[in-house]
């Protein structure tokens, strides 16, 4: 093999009687090595841009969540709360009440889902503080229950939710109500005054709003009930597992998700686009390959002489199919490494500087998020080899057939 390989290698570098054979040797490496740093970054992109949004939707949901399998609500007992309690995974456990209402603020009006979160919600959904933008994380205080709204709210509303000087109103219909002839007949009214706003996306800042759940509970006639029971744990790698006790332990009568269960569409298509694209570009870099078979098959004609002097030197056939199957391998290989190499460094730019922003004003990063995994490298790595050893191999057979038939005639 070290022989096959210091001859692949001459051949590699050396300068060939016919310069198109330097020139199809190099589109091959180039062709390889775009399509080897495309790879690297598109996977690396994709990788930020997951992390990115399950890092938000952590804002909104939490680690598991139990619901009623029927009905959209259920009693808050002293049991759920001892059987909870008693499992020594959990972190914190909160009840919430959602429901879409009517908000008002002056002449404006804007249906969202308000939110009833308990004194624990905030120990369950730990980095919320990080996506305050305007006002204080309130929600009751001194028998005065307060609002956080999504910065899209608040702009829907006309609301300066850290500054508002009148109440905002809530409007939720009556569960015994039969006429809408009027909004006082028809309706459940109450007011909240707003104590700040939260910016995480577009999907999730015009949607909710949150309140204190003794407030919304009275609101819409749901008192001592919730709609989910929202959990964190101390250790993630115990999800599965928890996720069983809690079951057992709460009966057929409660659905148990986990965080990705509670988004499994969105994370499917994450992963889906991530692999479309990677198929994609693979697909391109094997119709580049075919760069490869031509420098091969170029140069199998120029080296007639030498393949007919090894061979009466007792160079094997198999050798000589060695010989240019590493050729290929080398060709490929030179530009491969040099794209993972420069999507390595322009990842790191990325990070560290920020090279290209995303697009739009709305988003809390200023720059498109990537995030390089070993296991990305290792695949790339795979699929270029893998496609360099098909591109060569039949150059090389060919090679190798044609040695007694028409090489040894230079000799």
């Amino acid at each position: 093999m070290n022989l096959e390989l210091n001859i692949a290698k001459r051949y590699l570098f050396s300068k060939k009687s016919t310069n198109a054979i330097n020139i199809i040797s190099l589109v091959s490496s180039l062709a390889m090595f775009a399509g080897t740093m495309a790879l690297i970054l598109v996977l690396s992109v994709f990788n930020g841009l997951e992390d990115l949004v399950k890092s938000l939707y952590a804002v909104f949901y939490a680690d598991i969540a139990v619901s009623a399998k029927e009905g959209k609500t259920f009693e808050i007992t002293d049991n759920i709360k001892q059987q909870l309690s008693a499992i020594n995974y959990i972190d914190a456990y909160s009840f919430t009440l959602e429901e879409n209402a009517l908000l008002e603020y002056g002449d404006q009006q804007h249906i969202c889902t308000v939110k009833g979160v308990d004194d624990n919600y905030f120990k369950v959904v730990k980095n919320f503080d990080t996506f305050m933008v305007d006002g204080k994380k309130i929600l009751h205080q001194d028998s005065i229950s307060y609002c956080i709204v999504g910065i899209g709210v608040a702009q829907k509303l006309g609301l300066n939710a850290a500054q508002a000087f009148n109440p905002v109103s809530i409007y939720m219909p009556k569960k015994s109500s039969s006429s809408f002839a009027s909004m006082e007949n028809a309706f459940n009214k109450s007011y909240v005054t707003s104590a700040g706003a939260f910016a995480v996306s577009d999907e999730f800042d015009t949607k909710y709003t949150f309140v204190p759940l003794s407030f919304f509970q009275s609101l819409t006639d749901n008192f001592g009930k919730a709609s989910q029971i929202e959990i964190n744990l101390k250790n993630k790698k115990n999800t599965e597992q928890v996720i069983s006790i809690i079951q057992q332990k709460l009966g057929k009568t409660f659905t148990v998700k986990s965080r990705y269960e509670q988004n499994e569409v969105l994370y499917k298509i994450l992963k889906s686009e991530k692999w479309i694209t990677f198929a994609i570009l693979v697909l391109i870099m094997i119709i580049a390959s075919f760069n490869i078979i031509g420098a091969l098959s170029m140069l199998v004609l120029e080296k007639k002489k030498d393949i007919a002097t090894l061979t009466a030197l007792g160079f094997a056939k198999q050798s000589i199919v060695k010989l240019f199957l590493l050729e290929g391998i080398l060709m490929s290989c030179v530009g491969a490494f040099l794209g993972m190499f420069v999507a390595f460094i322009l990842c790191i730019l990325q990070q560290k500087v920020g090279i290209v922003p995303m697009p739009g004003t709305s988003f809390l990063v200023k720059y498109y998020p990537v995030q390089m995994q070993a296991l990305d490298f290792i695949t790339v790595s795979l699929v270029v080899l893998i496609i360099s050893i098909l591109a060569a191999y039949f150059p090389a057979k060919k090679a190798a057939a044609a040695v007694e038939k028409e090489y040894l005639e230079y000799l």
